[in-house]
């Protein structure tokens, strides 16, 4: 467990060794950061290795009594995990080496060492209550990574959106992990798999609750409308890290601890999960279709990949949740490299905005390449990673029974490629304009990862046999799963591959089409749907946040405060006002009726002894 330990306790105190390093000693902090990481992937891969031999490693210091310990477990599916934090966030801060819009150089790296460490130890942790302080450090984190990657307004609106959307959601989990525990007993997560609980009474509240914690860390529909914000209002390194630490992996990992390892669903949870999985797919590709920011684009992708994590656990059966997880290491792969290559053509041609682009393919070849790798892994193209983990969440979601899914996932398919065919023609190709002619190709430390992570899209794709056999087998086993993992890999010539093909072909000619009644303007391309009957109206208010769920509750909550501010001033009145009012009405009244005149004060005496002693009983 030592080993695995290295990527938690290492980059924690060198975080804080990082704070008294001066911001304006150059090389240093990121020197430091990248040689830290590096140490921590090495680690956990060395894990990865000796949980793949069957042992699992455990470190449990006892708390809480008998209901819980402080309980680390490296399991193959946690190593797994552990071992790809550690990739990602080494190749974050390989790439920000050199890119100049991350905010102060010590806050992004002190962040991004600190997101490290808790993102480790929530990845090993076995007891429920040891994950929630790894958790909600995280969430500490993600306010602070866009907070402090720029000085505007804007950046401070998103992280305290972000910040109060994760809030809200982490404490509806918290109360889904304590009715869990008290029902089983016991807040070890292996302790409850051995005797998993079964949606009925209490137990449904307990797993929804945490679903809500599990798909909103992940940024599925309806909690992602920070990802979109984030896009425009932080910087590319931070986005570049999204997909793999904060957001995809360890929300989809829960989901997936808590939907197989912990409970048994029964079918009608099945289908609220495909329901939510279908719904994202199609929600965020639509409004991604239509964007015309290079970052904000694909932060709508991310939410929709995420869609088909959720579908593919959420069949329940062994090949889909193989699809699901593969998916979810395949996602991170490629969205991270195509945030990347964002973040090179906005640093060196000085925008994201697609209209402003075109050409850049022989001025940026390398990144351009990685561009269209990544692209079509994401858009589930063979013989790439994301043409076979979606070929399995497919033939999941066949297995339900449930057709109606199968078509949401296909046309999210069709509508990914052709928003990326749009974006790809719209900044690569075409021509190139006559402010962007001096430009050049990204610094070695951007196109390293960039690299990296193409070559992982390549090396996971063609059959897929060696992620499946020694990665997605081994972990489904851990979850209890059995499965055949040489049935799961390799190329599958069926009808599958034929719906795959028609996919591609209606995606290349919806781009021509579009192409072609815009006026061979490629960033107008999706047009003729944007602007069709009905969808015109619905992407006009999505544009104004009408769907943002954040955005309504602050609505409420502003027309709600104004309403208790009313009712307040109301009573103010009615209690102070009012009372005063009509003492000194009475008061005016009374004093009129002080003449002077002795007869009258004593008329006035006699006559209240008189009521006085009618009041007390008379004279007796």
């Amino acid at each position: 467990m030592t080993t695995n330990l290295i990527a938690v306790a290492l980059p924690l105190f060198s975080a804080l060794l990082l704070l008294l390093i001066s911001e304006k000693t150059k090389y240093l902090k990121e020197l430091l950061s990248i040689g830290v990481l590096l140490t921590s992937l090495i680690a956990s891969g060395m894990g990865l290795l000796i949980a793949s031999t069957g042992a699992m490693p455990s470190l449990e210091l006892q708390w809480l009594g008998t209901l819980s310990s402080f309980s680390l477990k490296a399991d193959m599916l946690s190593s797994f995990l552990l071992a790809a934090v550690s990739m990602f966030s080494l190749a974050a801060a390989v790439y920000s080496f050199s890119m100049d819009r991350k905010g102060a150089s010590k806050w992004f790296y002190f962040n991004l060492l600190m997101t490290q460490s808790l993102a480790a130890g929530a990845a090993l942790s076995d007891s429920l209550i040891a994950m929630l302080f790894f958790w909600e450090g995280m969430l500490v984190f993600l306010y602070t990574f866009i907070a402090l990657s720029s000085d505007r307004k804007e950046t401070k609106d998103t992280a305290l959106k972000a910040f109060l959307i994760n809030g809200v959601t982490d404490l509806l989990m918290i109360v889904g992990i304590l009715i869990t525990g008290a029902l089983a007993g016991s807040f070890n997560m292996s302790a409850i798999s051995s005797s998993k609980l079964t949606i009925t009474g209490w137990a449904t509240a307990g797993y929804t609750l945490m679903l809500i914690g599990a798909v909103a860390k992940a940024g599925a529909f309806p909690f992602h409308t920070w990802i979109p914000d984030a896009a425009l209002n932080s910087s590319a390194s931070f986005m570049s890290y999204v997909p793999a630490a904060i957001d995809k992996l360890l929300g989809i990992y829960f989901l997936a601890r808590i939907s197989i390892y912990l409970y048994q669903l029964d079918s009608f949870m099945q289908i609220v999960l495909m329901s939510l999985g279908a719904i994202t797919i199609i929600v965020a590709v639509m409004m991604a279709f239509v964007q015309q920011d290079y970052k904000r684009l694909l932060s709508y992708h991310a939410v929709s990949q995420t869609g088909y994590m959720i579908l593919g656990i959420g069949t329940l059966n062994p090949i889909g949740i193989a699809g699901g997880l593969f998916h979810m290491i395949n996602h991170a792969t490629y969205k991270s490299c195509l945030f990347m290559t964002a973040g090179a053509v906005e640093r060196q041609t000085g925008t994201n905005n697609i209209e402003n682009l075109g050409g850049l393919f022989f001025k940026m070849p390398v990144t351009a390449v990685c561009f269209i790798i990544a692209a079509a892994a994401i858009s589930g193209i063979a013989p790439l990673n994301g043409f076979f983990s979606k070929e399995l969440v497919y033939k999941g979601t066949l297995e339900t029974g449930h057709i109606w899914f199968f078509i949401a996932a296909e046309v999210g398919s069709f509508l990914t490629l052709a928003s990326f065919l749009k974006l790809g023609h719209s900044v690569f190709f075409g021509k190139l304009p006559q402010q962007l002619q001096e430009t050049k190709e990204s610094p070695v430390s951007a196109l390293i990862p960039m690299i990296a992570f193409s070559a992982i899209c390549l090396a996971f794709g063609f059959g897929a046999y060696w992620p499946i056999h020694n990665l997605i087998g081994p972990s489904l086993k851990g979850l209890g799963i059995a499965a055949e993992s040489h049935e799961l890999a390799g190329f599958h010539p069926d009808y599958l591959f034929g719906f795959s093909l028609a996919v591609i072909l209606l995606a290349i000619g919806n781009h021509l089409l579009g192409f072609s009644l815009s006026g061979k303007r490629a960033y107008k391309a999706s047009d003729h749907i944007h602007h069709a009957p009905v969808l015109s109206q619905l992407y006009d208010m999505a544009e104004k946040k009408f769907f943002d769920l954040y955005e309504l509750a602050m609505k409420f909550a502003s027309y709600f405060s104004r309403i208790l501010f009313k009712t307040d001033r109301f009573m103010d009145k009615l209690t102070d006002n009012v009372p005063s009012q009509v003492f000194e009405y009475m008061s005016a009244k009374i004093s009129l009726a002080h003449t002077g005149s002795y007869s009258l004060y004593m008329a006035l005496s006699l006559a209240g002894a008189v009521i006085y002693l009618v009041l007390a009983g008379g004279l007796k």
